[in-house]
């Protein structure tokens, strides 16, 4: 892989502590042509009946034609750059057609600084992290923006952290979505995205996707190193967010992954979590209006 094309802030650091310090690194062109032209067909034979606009939270896991993007090699390779070795697939995954978020959020469990375990790194670091790759064209204007820093402790000074996380309310998300001024937007970094580049981020980080012209495809999976952290967040997707709809790993799946030592198992070990975020009326409400 060309090293320089995952550096996007700094070249005289690694991309594992750009990662570390930012919350994200960028990696240009991850997918061929070909590539980009099979997955966009794929995401518009599942549009039939969705409509041009929709989400499939598990999408990839419940759709064969996508398996293979789990074990794209450059994707293992930066992976395995910024956690290390010993890493697994982790069953957090998505499609989007035609379809940006609506407000800042974080894809964690712990979704408010500092409540929840997803901050407290005392007895296990936080590995996880978070690969969405863009294969529409540029033209469209899609940016996804991410408030650095936001991802961990001791980034922020306290005076900006509790700005930002004030900003993340459903009285600001809704003043926001009614034409508001935004007040984050100045404070992120606005990523643009041309076809087959990869946004790899930290799942704690703040962050949003911009407005656009045209269809935006995008795919997300998750990978991370078992302990503490990973397997909440995997009965958090998997089993907590009923909403979501999250399967069972179809059996040829499971097979796959055992073979490529990604497999970490699907038992069912937590049944509640301190401090998880869980959709509320007002976020439903948001949701379906603005989708």
């Amino acid at each position: 892989m060309d090293r320089k094309s995952t550096q996007s802030m700094n070249d005289n650091i690694s991309i594992r502590d750009q990662f570390r310090l930012n919350g994200y690194i960028v990696v240009r062109s991850l997918f061929t042509d070909n590539e980009i032209d099979f997955y966009k067909h794929q995401i518009d034979v599942l549009s039939a009946g969705r409509g041009h606009k929709w989400t499939f939270p598990d999408g990839i896991c419940r759709n064969r034609a996508f398996w293979n993007v789990i074990f794209h090699e450059k994707i293992l390779q930066t992976v395995r750059e910024l956690l290390g070795e010993d890493i697994r697939f982790l069953q957090h995954n998505d499609l989007h057609a035609g379809f940006s978020s609506f407000h800042w959020h974080r894809d964690s469990v712990s979704r408010t600084y500092p409540i929840g375990p997803d901050w407290d790194e005392i007895a296990d670091p936080y590995q996880l992290l978070r690969v969405g790759i863009y294969l529409q064209d540029s033209s469209g204007g899609f940016r996804l923006g991410l408030v650095r820093g936001t991802h961990r402790p001791g980034r922020l000074s306290e005076r900006e952290r509790a700005f930002i996380e004030q900003k993340l309310s459903s009285r600001t998300k809704a003043f926001i979505l009614l034409g508001g001024k935004d007040p984050l937007e100045e404070r992120a970094d606005w990523v643009a995205t041309g076809p087959g580049d990869c946004i790899i981020f930290d799942p704690r980080i703040i962050h949003t996707g911009s407005e656009f012209k045209g269809t935006k495809y995008s795919l997300f999976l998750g990978y991370g190193v078992e302990n503490g952290h990973f397997r909440r967040h995997y009965n958090y997707y998997r089993y907590l967010r009923e909403d979501l709809n999250y399967q069972a790993l179809h059996p040829d799946l499971v097979q796959r992954l055992q073979s490529a030592g990604l497999y970490a198992g699907e038992t069912a070990d937590i049944d509640s979590i301190p401090g998880a975020w869980m959709p509320g009326k007002v976020f439903n409400l948001l949701a379906k209006r603005f989708k």
